[in-house]
C-alpha cells in the first residue's frame, strides 16, 4: 500500500511539474577547472537519471559476475542489512547465555538479512520455544526450506519438546527416506516412536536403522537396551506379546538373541507368571558388562522367589569384582524379591559404599 501511494504521489508531481519544465527548461552553467558546462535544468535531470540507471545496471552485473550478491549499494538497504547482521551477533550471544527472550527477538530481527536465512530461522525457532512462545517457534520452523531434512528435524524436535510425540512421528515418517544421508533424522524418529508409545512401529523400524547405520556399532549396543526391554514389556501388557509375531520374526536373528532382547522377553514372561523361564533367560543372556545398561529394567522384573540361579551367577561374578556396585544392587533386588529385607539392606549398604548414584 505504501508503494502504491508513493507511485501515485510521483505521478501527480510529474503531471504538475512536467508542463512547467517543458515550457521553462531553465538554464545551468557550471565552470570548473577551466571547463564550462552549459545545459538546461531538464537536460541535467535527464542526464542524472540516465547515469543512475547505467550505474545500477553495472552494479548488478558486477555483483553477479563477482558473486557479491550480499553487498548492496543501496544506502537504506545496506543500513538495514548491517542492523540485521548486528542483531544476528547479539542473538547468538544471548542464545549462548540462555537469555531466550532477548535471543528470540534479536534472531527474528536478523531475518531481514538474507544471508544464512535458513540457519537463522532454525535458531530463532528454538529461542522462541525456550522463551515460551511455542506458536511463533512453530511458524518459524514451518518457513524453513521444505525439501531440506533440517526442516523436518527442527519441526519434529520442537513437537517432541512440547510433548507432541505422535505429531513428531508423522512429520519424520514423511521424510524418512532421507535418513540414509541424515542419520540424525532417523535417530530422532526412534526417539519419537518411543515417546509416543508406538512400540510395534518401533520394532518394525529397527531393520532400517541397522541397514542404514543410524548408529555406530558401540552406540547400537547401548541403543538396544533403550528399545527392546520397554517395547516388549509394553507390548506384553497391551496385547500379549508372542515370539511368533511377524514384527518380531522380521528382526535379524542377532537382534532377537541380544542381551537387551532377552531382558525384554524375560520381563514379558515374568509379567504373565512364567518366573522360572524368565530367570533362566536372564542367566543365559546377561553378562557382567551388561548390568549397567540392564539395571534400570532388571529391577522392575517381578521374579518373585525364582532368583536362586541368578543369585549364584551374580555371586560368582562378585568373586572377581568385589567392588562392583551394580552387582550388589542386583543382590539387593534379588533379596527384595524374596522378601529378605535384612539381606537387601546389607547389599544396599555396599551399593552406597561403591556406587552411591544407584541408590
Amino acid at each position: 500500500m505504501s508503494k502504491l501511494l508513493l507511485l501515485t504521489a510521483l505521478l501527480i508531481l510529474a503531471m504538475l511539474l512536467g508542463p512547467i519544465l517543458i515550457n521553462n527548461p531553465g538554464y545551468i552553467k557550471i565552470i570548473i577547472a577551466g571547463y564550462t558546462i552549459e545545459m538546461t535544468l531538464l537536460g541535467l535531470l535527464l542526464a542524472l537519471l540516465a547515469t543512475i540507471i547505467v550505474l545500477s545496471v553495472l552494479g548488478i552485473l558486477v555483483k553477479k559476475l563477482a558473486r557479491w550478491q550480499h553487498i548492496s549499494f543501496n544506502f537504506f538497504r545496506s543500513r538495514r542489512e548491517r542492523k540485521a547482521r548486528q542483531a544476528f551477533a547479539n542473538g547468538l550471544q544471548a542464545y549462548a547465555r540462555q537469555q531466550w527472550q532477548l535471543a528470540s527477538e534479536q534472531l527474528q530481527l536478523s531475518l531481514k538479512d538474507s544471508c544464512y536465512l535458513n540457519e537463522k530461522r532454525m535458531l530463532a525457532s528454538y529461542a522462541c520455544l525456550y522463551a515460551g512462545n511455542s506458536g511463533k517457534a512453530g511458524e518459524l520452523a514451518a518457513e524453513l526450506v521444505a525439501d531440506d531434512s533440517n526442516s523436518a528435524f527442527v519441526q519434529a524436535d520442537l513437537l517432541l519438546q512440547q510433548g507432541q510425540a505422535g505429531q513428531a512421528c508423522q512429520v519424520l515418517a514423511a521424510h524418512l527416506d532421507t535418513a540414509a544421508d541424515d542419520v540424525a533424522l532417523g535417530q530422532l524418529y526412534l526417539q519419537a516412536l518411543q515417546q509416543a508409545g508406538q512400540w510395534r512401529q518401533l520394532l518394525q523400524t529397527v531393520p532400517q536403522a541397522i541397514k542404514q547405520q543410524w548408529f555406530s556399532k558401540a552406540q547400537w549396543q547401548q541403543q538396544r537396551f533403550s528399545i527392546y526391554p520397554l517395547a516388549l514389556h509394553q507390548l506384553s501388557l497391551q496385547q500379549g506379546f508372542t515370539e511368533e509375531a511377524d514384527f518380531w520374526q522380521d528382526l535379524p536373528a542377532k537382534e532377537r538373541k541380544s542381551s537387551a532382547a532377552m531382558l525384554g522377553l524375560a520381563w514379558a514372561q515374568a509379567q504373565v507368571g512364567l518366573c522360572e523361564q524368565a530367570e533362566q533367560k536372564l542367566v543365559q543372556a546377561l553378562s557382567i558388562n551388561d548390568l549397567a545398561a540392564a539395571w534400570p529394567y532388571l529391577r522392575q522384573i517381578p521374579l518373585g522367589r525364582s532368583v536362586l540361579k541368578l543369585r549364584k551367577t551374580v555371586q560368582h561374578w562378585l568373586r572377581d569384582n568385589p567392588t562392583n556396585g551394580h552387582l550388589f544392587a542386583v543382590l539387593a533386588y534379588l533379596a527384595e524379591q524374596e522378601g529378605d529385607r535384612e539381606q537387601a539392606a546389607m547389599a544396599w549398604q555396599k551399593v552406597k559404599q561403591y556406587q552411591p548414584d544407584l541408590c
